[in-house]
């Protein structure tokens, strides 16, 4: 983790532009020296809004985290790639940065960070290759689930979430373009409802996209009212994502 010298330098690419060109790993974590903390992002399909929550892509139940999971071959203690044994289809590297998740036994509870995969198209044998080693070794018995890294291809929240939080926009990151996204102390997000002061704020279910709102059980608790919010206005809120 880097810290700011100032409000808007940042290492590699300030804070407030959008950049066509990749400076810096996805999810590189910097601060600023009063604590707020933000994350670099790829943007998806729409430029971001300033004030407006984003989330992970959309997750696919059926390429990335199957039910049940995906199945592998035997896999040594060591190997640094898994290549799958049921279809499914993906792009070339679209899992890079991501993580991979033992879900069933042998290996169960392993975390391995992706470092690329190959391309498949309805088809059996995708390789995913890993930043380390496997720790405990894979049967053909061992299932294993997967996510594409959540900075990459961030996407505004529908108004119901199909993703994790990732942060609040403090800028415009154009179409496919890099940037910062906050993640973590003051900042002006859009609201929905009536906000109290220390009290959770989190995602909405069936509300307005990229709006914030008061928490309530089952959604993702982001951060805390730092004052009164008020419907329909850009609320002081803290995050808490880190």
């Amino acid at each position: 983790m880097s810290t700011l010298t100032g409000p808007t330098q940042a290492v590699g690419q300030d804070l407030y532009t959008s950049s066509a060109n990749q400076s810096l790993p996805l999810g590189t974590k910097v601060e600023t020296s009063d604590g707020r903390a933000f994350r670099y992002v790829k943007v998806g399909a729409a430029a971001t809004v300033p004030g407006k929550v984003y989330q992970s892509p959309a997750e696919d139940t059926t390429n990335e985290t199957l039910s049940g999971g995906h199945s592998v071959g035997i896999t040594a203690l060591g190997a640094t790639q898994i290549t799958l044994t049921n279809s499914i289809t993906l792009a070339a590297n679209v899992l890079q940065g991501g993580y991979l998740s033992v879900n069933v036994t042998p290996g169960p509870g392993q975390l391995y960070k992706i470092k690329s995969n190959t391309a498949v198209s309805g088809a059996a044998g995708m390789v995913i290759t890993l930043e380390d080693p496997i720790r405990v070794a894979l049967t053909a018995s061992s299932k294993v689930i997967f996510l594409p890294s959540p900075y990459a291809g961030i996407v505004v929240d529908p108004g119901t979430a199909t993703g994790n939080a990732v942060g609040v926009a403090v800028s415009v990151i154009n179409i496919g373009e890099y940037g910062w996204i906050q993640t973590y102390g003051p900042v002006s997000a859009l609201f929905t409802g009536t906000g109290v002061a220390g009290k959770s704020v989190g995602l909405l279910t069936g509300g307005t996209s990229g709006s914030l709102a008061p928490a309530i059980a089952g959604t993702q608790i982001i951060g805390h009212n730092m004052g009164t919010s008020i419907t329909g206005e850009y609320a002081l809120i803290n995050l808490i994502l880190g």
